[in-house]
């Protein structure tokens, strides 16, 4: 059985997708590399590359939120 994305997580993801440039893309692993609305239709999926999104996306406003990702920039 596959991993789940809680609705909550879902909802700023997909959010998150619709604040950046429409020519975005990502490359994940050997998975290859994806636009904005095919990230869109993985997290909406749930498969395993929408939860690997989202856990990127979880840790990026984690590393943001505990001040991490300032004090890299800092240094």
């Amino acid at each position: 059985m596959s991993e789940k994305i809680s609705n909550e997580l879902k909802k700023i993801v997909l959010w998150r997708l619709d604040t950046i440039p429409p020519n975005f893309k990502l490359s994940i692993g050997n998975e290859g590399t994806f636009t904005k609305e095919e990230l869109r239709q993985h997290v909406q999926k749930e498969d395993q590359i929408g939860v690997a999104f989202a856990k990127m996306q979880l840790n990026f406003m984690k590393a943001l939120a505990s001040g991490e990702f300032s004090k890299t920039l800092a240094e």
